[in-house]
């Protein structure tokens, strides 16, 4: 019984002992966090409301330094805040400028908007803030595909990809437009294509600053099935000199190419216009070399059964 009662009082004493120390350290943090102190914090800048022909410099203060006088618990609770400074670029931006400069007394105004009334602040990092401003520009660059495609056996794509539209307008900050002279889509690939297509595809854009508009481009593809077929062709010898007659041995030739099945049967001898040019003949063997000049609009891989023309010549 003993034992108990004086181990209960041993625990109430330490109790005691533990209540009076937290209420000292109470007393002590009240009156350390009550005093004035004088110290050099930091806080970030936000510019906001900027005018629609500008741009914010990135060479701006992004947070500013000062004194601030403020008992413990209004340091503390500035610290957990972390205020960022609003910087109203309207207010003070005249049409054309290419900065705007806030003046100290304005600027202490503006930190101390987001401080309590009780709080003082003084000496600012900068005498005065400077915001540069950088001008929007635009002009027009056309667009570049960048695609890999590949096609059925028997299908081939007819002229070309076709972008539509084939140009946007760039606009940013002068110097960063100084070296855009194209853009380019992000890349489109597609296997095995067997009919026509259309994609929608953005705009690649690396550069933050710049605005593309529009920020998207159609890549057409019309795909046709092909065939190849034959013809024999009449050759044409163009720049002969007046007196001069000539005899073409072959004087036609056979000429492949592939074609579209739905112009298949369209197509004729008359689409086509095989030329040989005497200027460009060569007189050590005498023979010319057949071109075609003039073929039907989607006809490719034109091949030629004879490549040399032999010739005789009369006076």
């Amino acid at each position: 019984m003993f034992q108990e009662l004086k181990k209960l009082f041993k625990n109430t004493k330490l109790k005691g002992f533990l209540f009076f120390l937290a209420l000292a350290t109470v007393f002590w943090i009240l009156t350390k966090f009550s005093r004035q102190y004088t110290a050099t914090t930091t806080a970030g800048i936000e510019y906001v409301n900027i005018p629609e022909a500008t741009l914010i410099s990135e060479s701006n203060l992004k947070e500013i330094s000062f004194d601030l006088t403020a008992n413990g618990f209004e340091f503390l609770f500035f610290n957990l805040k972390s205020p960022t400074v609003q910087v109203d670029i309207s207010k003070y931006y005249t049409s054309e400028e290419t900065q705007v400069i806030i003046p100290k007394a304005e600027l202490i105004k503006l930190i101390s908007k987001y401080l309590n009334a009780n709080i003082a602040v003084r000496n600012p990092s900068v005498e005065a803030l400077t915001v540069k401003l950088d001008a929007i520009v635009s002009k027009k660059v056309p667009v570049i595909a960048k695609t890999d495609f590949s096609y059925k056996d028997g299908f081939k794509l007819l002229d070309s990809v076709v972008i539509s539209p084939d140009s946007i307008v760039v606009s940013g900050p002068s110097k960063e437009l100084e070296n855009v002279h194209v853009v380019t889509t992000k890349m489109v690939s597609e296997k095995n294509i067997d009919k026509s297509v259309v994609y929608s595809v953005a705009i690649e854009n690396e550069q933050s600053k710049l605005v593309m508009q529009p920020k998207e481009v159609s890549l057409s593809l019309k795909i046709a099935e092909f065939s190849q077929k034959e013809m024999v062709l009449p050759i044409t010898v163009v720049n002969v000199p007046e007196e001069t007659v000539i005899k073409l041995i072959p004087n036609v030739i056979s000429v492949s190419f592939d074609v579209s099945v739905e112009d298949f049967r369209v197509i004729t001898e008359n689409d086509f216009e095989l030329v040989c040019d005497y200027s460009e003949r060569n007189t050590e063997e005498n023979f010319m070399i057949p071109r075609i000049t003039k073929s039907p609009k989607g006809v490719t891989n034109i091949e030629y059964e004879t490549k040399k023309i032999d010739f005789l010549i009369f006076k």
